[in-house]
């Protein structure tokens, strides 16, 4: 199989996106299967930004006015890089998971709200995975969408006035009323493709959006995408999320197997990268009441489904549903799952 896909994760049509209710939760068909790559090391995590020096005057009373500013404006600097203070919801969704401050603080949000309207905010979450046009014969072409139709639809969704965030930004908004776009959506890729870097990246960084990548971590190297590559998403501000390391079907693992693949995939993507991993996606969208147990004592915020719908606030966190998009999908049809009926 070509651009890297060895076994995408399951496949199913799109549907229309609503506020999910778990009344009417259901499982998807299981489908097992694991992969191997081999793993690259990379170097330490970066360390954090240095107070700004300061520049005092010389003497004089206006040097020593102007010397108070300058080192208010030190302290000041020093006062939020340690999250003192009391911290605004903009200072939440700053420090909320992989992607920096910087990164939200010039991104174009459009139109934002804050406070109640942001913890009611509705967040659908779009499902790819390979950015690419499906060879001849390929397992599960629908899970292959076209860099021109991938493209079509980001621009369709921009045109209609929704803006891409990361899951950190929206659980921000959800628990602490947090700035967020009044159409948010999140851009999800599963399995880790070099297609994610080469055909999705390009397009979301001309929209100033971020993805949210799902790494399983024995696809980042040869076959897959590489380290450098995921180093370059991490600095335009993608958000990097486990998803194991060997892609398996966690309700058949035992305890320790099942504690493994947890916690080795979200160490990696730490030690490798550089960022927090608090988010999970269920390989296949397989889980059961034991693996979800397991995936909150790990110590993730939640976790994505393959379950329908969008997300809001009142969704279990560890079952969050998305959005899946097909190979047959066109802009238009991704638009209209997005909209409430």
């Amino acid at each position: 199989m070509s651009a890297g896909c060895r076994k995408p994760c399951g496949a199913w049509p799109l549907r229309r996106a609503r506020p999910y209710d778990r009344r009417h939760e259901r499982r998807r068909p299981r489908r097992g299967g694991t992969r191997a790559a081999p793993r690259r090391a990379g170097p330490a995590p970066r360390a954090a930004a240095a107070a700004p020096p300061v520049a005092l005057p010389r003497s004089g009373a206006p040097a020593r006015r102007l010397a108070l500013v300058a080192v208010g404006a030190a302290a000041a600097f020093a006062l939020t890089r340690t999250g003192g203070g009391d911290p605004s919801p903009d200072a939440h969704a700053q420090r909320a998971g992989s992607t920096s401050a910087t990164h939200v603080a010039l991104r174009p949000l459009g139109p934002t709200v804050t406070g109640a309207a942001a913890r009611r905010a509705i967040v659908p979450i779009l499902m790819y995975h390979v950015i690419a046009a499906p060879p001849p014969g390929t397992p599960y072409p629908q899970l292959w969408v076209t860099p021109e139709a991938f493209a079509a639809q980001m621009h369709a969704l921009a045109t209609a006035g929704y803006h891409g965030i990361t899951l950190a930004e929206a659980f921000a908004a959800w628990e602490h009323g947090a700035r967020i776009p009044e159409h948010p959506v999140v851009v999800s890729f599963d399995d880790g493709y070099r297609s994610h870097s080469t055909a999705a990246a390009p397009v979301l960084k001309t929209l100033g959006w971020p993805g949210v990548l799902n790494l399983e971590i024995d696809n980042a190297g040869a076959g897959g995408i590489a380290l450098w590559r995921l180093k370059r998403l991490v600095r335009d501000g993608w958000e990097i999320d486990s998803h194991t390391v060997t892609h398996p079907d966690l309700t058949t693992l035992g305890p320790d197997a099942l504690r493994e693949e947890l916690a080795r995939s979200r160490a990696w993507i730490e030690r490798e990268l550089g960022v927090p991993a608090d988010f999970f996606c269920y390989p296949a969208g397989k889980y059961d009441p034991t693996v979800v147990t397991a995936v909150r004592a790990a110590g993730y915020r939640g976790a994505t489904s393959e379950l329908p719908g969008a997300a809001t606030a009142r969704s279990d966190p560890y079952l969050l549903p998305r959005v899946r998009v097909s190979g047959t999908d066109s802009a238009t049809s991704v638009l209209a799952a997005l909209t409430p009926a």
